[in-house]
């Protein structure tokens, strides 16, 4: 586990952005143990299409959110990954220390989110966001899924002027999504799908107010992500 080992990471010497950068690595190497280990015992399986892009120092990772692990698989395959998280989670006692060590960033600091996005890119690590802010609503027949984003990780981008690698989640079949209890057992082993799409350029919002922008490339988001269900 490692919030076991985070004290050690904490009291080694050295700045705070060197322990930080500690923490996320062991994160990652906890998080790819894991699903190596979950594929190793049968529960599941993977399938990645363009990895590689996420291998890029300083990007700006976005994706869909169908199930509880999807930043597991994010964060196990990229190395110095950071995330934008929910900020409610530094009242969580079991969740306060991490939070810290490893400098997530917390959805809720306002212009400070912006700032922290900047410096995390500017020291060439990625940033995820998931742009619906929870768990995407599973489709049914009935009513097709639609995708409704908020503003915060188009308003990163544009105002860091970054551009977005957009990265789409499937999970078959179905599990740990806003619909299943966490103790819920599929009936065959998952198949999580991702795939990593070339990235989506900024230039042509540049001759927009941030504001305008921001709000254009969020729809811009919810279409493309509409399109690739």
């Amino acid at each position: 586990m490692p919030w076991l080992a985070l004290p050690f990471i904490y009291l080694w010497p050295g700045t705070l952005g060197q322990k930080q950068r500690r923490a996320k690595r062991l994160v990652h190497y906890c998080f790819k143990f894991y699903i190596y280990l979950m594929r190793f015992l049968g529960v599941l399986t993977w399938q990645i299409e363009h990895l590689k892009r996420l291998h890029r120092p300083g990007i700006l990772v976005i994706a869909n959110h169908p199930t509880l692990i999807d930043v597991i698989f994010l964060v196990a395959f990229m190395p110095h990954a950071d995330c934008v998280v929910k900020g409610a989670l530094r009242q969580n006692p079991a969740m306060r220390g991490c939070f810290f060590i490893t400098g997530f960033i917390a959805n809720d600091s306002g212009e400070n989110l912006i700032n922290c996005a900047e410096e995390t890119l500017k020291n060439g690590c990625a940033l995820i966001i998931f742009p619906e802010g929870t768990r995407t609503q599973s489709r049914t027949k009935s009513t097709p899924l639609e995708y409704s984003f908020q503003r915060g990780a188009a308003n990163i981008a544009v105002r860091t002027q970054t551009d977005i690698t957009p990265v789409t989640i499937h999970c078959n079949p179905p599990t740990l999504s806003k619909q299943h209890k966490w103790y819920y057992i599929p009936p065959k082993k998952v198949l999580m799908s991702l795939c990593v799409y070339p990235d989506i350029a900024i230039d042509q919002y540049r001759d927009k107010s941030a504001t305008l922008a921001s709000r254009q490339l969020t729809r811009d988001l919810e279409d493309f992500y509409n399109n690739h269900q």
